[in-house]
């Protein structure tokens, strides 16, 4: 193919538009018939049943909502080989983003309270959607089919899945959608095929395949998750499910795709949404660190608008642009908050101390002032940063076999912490450990079980040991997802938290079991043993226990435990600052009490690229 790209090296083809106000791309002079094959199968391929591309022996047409798609297209291989001149016409569709623009334009021209009416006609129990739906969830549906899929930010555990079902049935009764492809975490897997059996009729319930290895015609919902996309055998498969039929895709969880084409799994949701022909995005935490999350999460409904939707010309109409059901709105009781600073003993500060002026120090020799880390550097910061969170609770978690210190035992302060980390296991004694093991014992006491989340293996090690008298369930990214060989899978580890009497606690990691999992009906108690940056994996495993359905009179606590004078301080004002930061994103009042208020300006982002901004975070307690 070299002589063929060297051949049209300087040919040139146009872009222009039809008199439907579709994109056309025309054939260059001077090239080979097996060139502008390979052109047109780059401009072709799609997963969902409406054509993507009309394609003759001079050009190629393209769906409009395609249009801003082209540039990115037409500088792949072979494509690239040449220039490709824009009409006046071509470039305005482009920036604008073609039907993908005009539609979202007509959705926001649109008044919430108008959006709100209930469609004409729509009759759900008739089409075999039995379950009665909430008022806020009524309204809900009526917004998202008036936008043809749209963004629902409500919060976790409103029943976003249910909502989505009675979409699909709604849009499908107007012969919008045939079927529907739901990319979403493996923790949500179980809640797409729980919430069919209870949406519908036994006899009108949809087929559901969850990560099928072969695809079949009869499946009208087809369940993936976000790692599966980039597979080609998968998208082959998805292409023939697919053709002929209009395919409604939601993206589950959403803010998963939240780096946009920064990320590989970003990157390939993206390429999904601008091949859908109608899209519906899920989360409760559409911004969980900075505005560019939320932009990505709307392009995903409206591929190129999020910038608008975020920053631009149509800023100032968002709130018609998503549905968001509250806490609020859901009347859960309220939910118990605190924060409980722990002091460390004499053996663990020294040790913590020592680990962080080693991390100060090295942080002064890498980088001076305002000077942005190598990619190398700020992922050993990173590390080191983690390696912090995980000591101030267990140095254990750290210093075990297996873990080592991330930073080497080397520079100004080493003997001192190469003396301190010879046996952390028999000489400290881990405050905050232990003080969640007592938690779990109180609340055993009054008949109740409790959720302990913490992010670090070797921490989930600890609390395994700690709590072993509760016989506690356990679950890490570690669990098989489902196992029929045993009983050490997440399934059965979850049944047996929800039903064994003699199961008091479940351990867990907020980012295998933070997503799409119900856990209200089992516990309403949760302590955090650490936390992450993340201020969405820390509102999402809140939410685990605090969500519909919520008993009215439990009341139910979160526990967060903090060592006095540690890294957890400053990972407490940023999570609180981001959280406060998407409570005004989204006009969610409710959200404040989850973050000081008192913090409610700025974007914080994850430290990690600036080495003034880890040295600001390791500043002396």
């Amino acid at each position: 193919m070299t002589a063929v790209a060297n051949e049209n090296d300087r040919a040139t083809g146009t872009v222009a538009v039809d008199e439907d106000g579709r994109p056309v791309v025309h054939r260059p002079e001077h090239v080979t018939d097996r060139w502008w094959q390979e052109v047109a199968a780059l401009l072709r391929p799609t997963v969902h049943g409406t054509p993507a591309t009309a394609v003759t022996e001079t050009s190629v047409t393209v769906r409009r909502d395609r249009a801003h798609a082209l540039p990115r297209l037409l500088g792949r291989y072979p494509a690239a080989s040449a220039n490709w001149s824009w009409t006046p016409a071509a470039e305005r569709l482009r920036v604008t983003g073609g039907d993908t623009a005009d539609g979202l334009t007509r959705l926001l021209a649109t008044g919430v309270a108008e959006q709100s009416v209930w469609p004409a006609g729509l009759d759900l129990p008739a089409l075999g959607f039995v379950r009665l739906l909430r008022p806020f969830q009524r309204t809900a549906v009526a917004r998202l089919v008036a936008a043809s899929g749209g963004a629902n930010f409500s919060v976790p555990g409103s029943g976003k899945t249910t909502v989505a079902y009675a979409v699909f049935t709604a849009l499908r009764a107007q012969g919008a959608a045939h079927a529907m492809l739901v990319v979403a975490p493996p923790s949500a897997f179980e809640a797409w095929v729980e919430e069919a059996r209870a949406c519908f009729a036994s006899d009108r319930t949809p087929s559901v395949a969850v990560r099928p290895q072969v695809l079949a015609r009869t499946d009208t919902v087809v369940v993936l998750n976000y790692e599966r996309l980039g597979d080609p055998v998968m998208r082959a498969g998805l292409a023939g499910w697919s053709r002929g039929r209009k395919v409604l895709t939601v993206f589950d969880e959403a803010h998963r795709a939240k780096a946009g084409t920064a990320s590989r799994r970003g990157a390939e949701a993206a390429e999904l949404a601008r091949h859908a022909d109608a899209a519906m995005v899920l989360t409760g935490t559409p911004m969980p660190n900075r505005p560019r999350d939320l932009e990505a999460v709307f392009d995903l409904v409206w591929p190129g608008q999020g910038h608008r939707l975020v920053h631009g010309d149509l800023a100032h109409l968002r709130d018609r642009a998503y549905v968001r059901a509250t806490k609020d709105d859901l009347e859960l009781p309220p939910l118990q908050l605190r924060v409980e600073r722990i002091a460390l003993d004499a053996s663990h500060r020294a040790l913590y101390d020592a680990m962080s002026n080693r991390v100060r120090q090295w942080a002064q020799d890498v980088g001076g002032p305002k000077r942005a880390a190598s990619g190398a550097v700020a992922a050993q910061a990173g590390r080191a940063l983690l390696n912090l969170i995980a000591a101030a609770a267990n140095p254990a978690a750290v210093f075990a076999p297996g873990r080592p210190w991330s930073l080497p035992l080397e520079g100004p302060g080493h003997a001192d912490l190469a003396s301190l980390v010879a046996d952390p296991v028999r000489h400290i004694r881990p405050a905050k450990v232990l003080r969640a093991a007592q938690l779990v014992a109180e609340y055993r006491a009054r008949g109740r079980k409790t959720v302990v989340w913490s992010g670090f293996l070797g921490n989930i090690e600890a609390l395994t040991a700690a709590l072993a008298w509760h016989r506690p369930a356990v679950i890490t990214g570690a669990t098989p997802l489902d196992d029929s060989a045993g009983r050490a899978n997440r399934r059965a580890q979850l049944e047996r938290f929800r039903h064994d009497d003699d199961c008091w606690a479940l351990i867990a990691t907020p980012q295998t079991l933070g997503e799409g999992v119900s856990l209200h009906l089992a516990a309403s108690d949760q302590v955090h043993l650490d936390r992450g940056y993340a201020a969405g994996t820390w509102l999402q495993a809140i939410d685990r226990t605090h969500r519909l359905g919520l008993p009215a009179d439990v009341h139910p606590t979160c526990t967060v435990l903090l060592a006095m004078d540690t890294i957890d301080e400053r990972v407490n004002e940023v999570l609180n600052r981001k959280v406060a930061a998407l409570a005004a994103a989204l006009r969610d009042p409710a959200l404040q009490p989850v973050a000081d208020p008192c913090l409610t300006d700025g974007d914080i982002d994850a430290l990690l690229g600036d080495i003034d901004a880890l040295r600001e975070l390791l500043r002396p307690w």
